[in-house]
């Protein structure tokens, strides 16, 4: 088990730099001792599909066995963030500084809503109401209908990570200030503090904020009166969601851009050590971690009845004649035993997976243009299924998958939908 901060100790040695990362179900009840993702998915308004974030599409139907583009959507400029799925409407936010709503079936824009900087997070869908933060530091509310806005706040810090709204509030982390972000930060002039909110979702009002002296890119899963967020000075935050008093906090050796995932009473996320953790959602205490050696992980997991998935960058250095290539893995989520892992053809994978039955979906992308970057279809023991070739840097975005087609967003500007 390595106890220090390995991605700082391998930068000496890297060949370059750290590279820039970029219905639903309707539980009745928490479900804390079990998956809370317990009847087939119909939508998919949330960056990982619910407020427990835990990417698992069950009971939807996959893809085809060989991928055909429906359609695209062009925007003005490379999409990182993911989409979100609901009536019968995709959102999706593009570094052009808008957010899209598109129509599901055929690609036709119903409206476009432009904010003053670049959209990189996915937005939030609820009661006919979309939400969505931006780089200029504030987060929208949006008739999701019309495209009109219903209200804005100005936050103090870019927003790259995604809201979740639960109870008639919207919850999202505030302040983005390294790598990607650090020369956007700086040009906006905005303090490197972090906070995560508690906003009003009818009037956008502060209900309360919790600041934590450093950026917040993870999106808070929220469940049993409680808001589990990570943040980038190595903590994962457990917050009672009608305060925001501290309930616990969880250590680790280094940022957490990761999104928890609440499934079985534990909270599963990785860090930027490369670790891959498992806590106690009630408690805070370790139940296991997995090291799968990458240089840092800053995806978010998924998980479904049986496994933990979750993507990685690996090590190269100018050390190492060898090339390392991003691997997608598999965990049994009880005890962190890696099950499987798949090497793609690519340096990174930041795109956080869906899951469903039995497939797995995610995109791979690179610091720079080449070939071999797109999205893969695997099974969920880890076979290639398909593998379809997006041009640009990739695809950072992560998927979304309803009714056997999977939307996501590419960095040469499109939308995609993939039957």
């Amino acid at each position: 088990m390595l106890t220090t901060d390995r991605r700082w100790f391998l930068a000496a040695v890297a060949a370059s730099a750290v590279p820039l990362a970029s219905g639903c179900t309707a539980p009745t009840a928490e479900q804390s001792a079990g998956h809370p993702i317990s009847d087939t998915v119909t939508e998919w308004p949330t960056f990982r599909g619910s407020r427990f974030n835990t990417g698992y599409a069950r009971g939807v139907e996959p893809t085809g066995s060989e991928p055909s583009i429906a359609w695209t959507y062009e925007t003005g400029g490379p999409i990182w963030g993911s989409p979100v799925v609901a009536e019968n409407t995709v959102f999706i936010g593009s570094t052009d500084g808008a957010l899209y709503a598109l129509d599901a079936e055929t690609g036709d824009r119903q409206w476009a809503v432009p904010t003053d900087h670049r959209v990189e997070g996915a937005p939030a869908y609820a009661d006919g109401t979309v939400y969505v933060g931006s780089y200029d530091t504030r987060v929208y509310a949006v008739d999701a209908a019309s495209g009109e806005e219903r209200w804005n706040r100005a936050l103090g810090g870019l927003i790259r990570g995604s809201p979740t709204v639960r109870n008639d509030t919207v919850f999202i982390g505030v302040g983005c200030h390294n790598l990607a972000c650090s020369w956007y930060a700086e040009d906006a002039n905005v303090t490197e503090d972090g906070w995560v909110y508690a906003l009003d979702a009818a009037s956008g009002e502060t209900r309360w904020k919790y600041p934590v002296g450093d950026e917040v890119v993870s999106t808070p899963a929220v469940a049993d009166g409680t808001v589990y967020v990570g943040a980038s000075d190595a903590t994962m935050y457990a917050l009672a969601a009608d305060t925001g008093d501290v309930e616990w906090t969880y250590d680790v050796n280094d940022m957490i851009w990761s999104s928890p995932a609440l499934a079985f009473g534990t909270l599963f996320f990785a860090d930027w050590n490369g670790r891959v953790h498992a806590v106690d959602a009630g408690s805070g205490e370790e139940e296991w971690t997995a090291d799968p050696l990458a240089n840092y992980i800053s995806g978010s997991v998924a998980v479904d009845e049986e496994g933990v998935y979750v993507g990685h960058t690996p090590y190269n250095s100018l050390d190492d004649p060898q090339t390392h290539y991003g691997e997608m893995f598999k965990f049994d989520r009880r005890t962190g035993a890696e099950l499987w892992s798949f090497e793609t053809t690519a340096l990174e994978v930041g795109s956080s997976p869906v899951v469903t039955d039995e497939r797995l979906y995610f995109g791979t992308h690179g610091q720079t243009e080449r070939d071999g970057l797109g999205v893969y279809g695997l099974s969920t023991d880890g076979s290639e299924e398909w593998f379809l070739e997006v041009g640009a840097r990739g695809v950072g975005s992560s998927p979304a998958l309803i009714d056997g087609t999977l939307y996501f967003g590419g960095t040469d500007g499109r939308v995609y939908a993939v039957e």
